[in-house]
């Protein structure tokens, strides 16, 4: 009897020893032999290389701290969104997470991101930050800091120089809606042929794009159009202002500036049109400038036609002003990632500046540090001065829970005006303003929804 109860003893220490040796392993943070700590990073295509180019621009980093190891993977944009709501509540996370900036709203609503604000100080500061891009490091009302603005995107119009000097355009008159309007039909009534190649005076996506609302969003902006009302509580897409901004944008394709057929095309195809010299001028990001400037090799256009006479200006003005979009992306650590203090150093790391001019170098992106902007990168290259001035003026949407959710109503609703441009030879603007009005709705129905809750 004795023997059996020693036994039974002997048998439940060895359990209780191997349950607590299981779940030890498991709550611990991974390491490697020798004391390495291995992060996980899920970025998404910046670059042609997304995993090589960032693996480069943080060797220096690696050498400084041989105690960490980053396994970065990379997330295809049209699968980001799912994959990182699905991590966040799930809690299955990596330890960093590049978050598009008009995400952070929605994903931080969900509770799942790491309060940073009590180590801002450690990367300089907000204030060290281009301003509209730390707009996005936090939702609005909040004292939290969830998102550290990383790069930046914003839009600008390249044209080609060897059209203008064809077309006679005088650079300073296209400063203005109405400048610009004339320039385009300036360039229509010419007709202009280059080596024998038509050129359409201008380059636009439709439906089919990833950027239709960042598309459309400039031109409501400099019309006096919002959103959302001052509160965030209700849509003001229903509005003279709005509907008067979008008017001026698709009439450019119903005054015949813009082939109907690039209506059917996305962004990149676009760009590739421009880049082949098939069209005058189009609205892009500064990516497109490494995209000229970089040989065929190296997936660019140097040489090109358009490589070969290309500039960049800034968005005409509208009514109430001049506005471009700038989004971009930025880090977050997520609450259950398991090494977020070493997440942290990369973070740091990613955000000093001269890691910011070689990742904008290698991506084309912006830097999201404003000192970043001293660089002779930025400050000798003509067509780079024009970015850095454009994110003064820039815009982007308010950092809210709803905008996550918002955006798929609008690209839906905005994908059906483009319809009505496309399928009439005159647009009819009861027509358009229906799809804004049927787009508030929608938009009310989910901000009280979340209101409610």
């Amino acid at each position: 009897m004795q023997n059996t109860e020693h036994r039974k003893r002997i048998a439940t220490t060895l359990l209780l020893f191997l349950f607590a040796l299981f779940f030890t392993g498991c709550g611990a943070p991974k390491k490697d032999s020798g004391g390495a700590v291995t992060l996980t990073m899920w970025v998404m295509p910046n670059s042609l290389e997304p995993i090589g180019d960032l693996e480069n621009l943080l060797k220096p980093f690696l050498m400084e701290h041989p105690n960490i190891k980053i396994d970065i993977t990379s997330v295809d944009w049209g699968a980001a969104w799912t994959k990182i709501t699905t991590a966040s509540v799930s809690g299955d996370v990596p330890d960093i997470v590049q978050i598009g900036s008009t995400w952070v709203g929605s994903i931080t609503s969900m509770g799942a991101l790491k309060d940073l604000s009590g180590r801002v100080k450690d990367v300089g500061g907000g204030a060290s930050f281009v301003p509209v891009a730390w707009t996005t490091s936090s939702l609005i009302g909040s004292n939290q800091i969830t998102a550290i603005p990383w790069f930046v995107d914003a839009r600008a119009l390249f044209y080609r120089t060897d059209v203008f000097r064809k077309g006679g355009l005088n650079l300073n008159a296209l400063g203005t809606w109405d400048g610009f309007r004339n320039a385009l039909a300036h360039l229509k009534e010419k007709d202009i042929l280059i080596d024998g190649q038509p050129v359409a005076p201008l380059g636009l996506a439709g439906k089919n794009d990833w950027n239709v609302i960042h598309s459309l969003s400039p031109w409501i902006w400099a019309a006096g159009g919002s959103f959302y009302n001052e509160t965030f509580t209700k849509s003001a897409l229903d509005s003279p202002e709005v509907l008067k901004g979008v008017l001026f944008f698709v009439k450019l394709v119903e005054s015949g500036y813009v082939p109907l057929e690039y209506l059917e095309l996305n962004t990149a195809q676009v760009s590739s049109n421009f880049n082949n010299g098939s069209s005058a001028m189009y609205f892009d990001g500064p990516y497109e400038v490494k995209t000229l400037t970089a040989p065929p090799g190296q997936g660019g256009a140097a040489g090109s036609i358009a490589g070969r006479n290309f500039a960049v200006m800034q968005y005409p003005s509208g009514p109430k002003g001049q506005y471009t979009f700038v989004g971009g992306s930025n880090l977050a650590i997520f609450k259950n990632a398991k090494h977020p203090d070493e997440a942290w150093e990369v973070i740091k790391y990613l955000t000093q500046k001269d890691a910011q001019v070689a990742y904008a170098k290698v991506s084309g992106f912006l830097p999201a540090k404003k000192e970043a902007f001293d660089d002779p990168f930025f400050t000798q290259d003509p067509h780079r001065k024009v970015f850095k001035e454009a994110v003064k003026y820039g815009r982007t949407y308010p950092c809210v829970a709803s905008w996550g959710l918002l955006e798929p109503i609008l690209t839906r609703r905005f994908g059906i005006m483009w319809d009505y441009v496309t399928g009439s030879v005159q647009i009819d603007p009861d027509e358009i303003h229906k799809q804004l009005k049927l787009a508030t709705s929608e938009m009310n129905a989910i901000l009280k929804q979340q209101e409610s809750r």
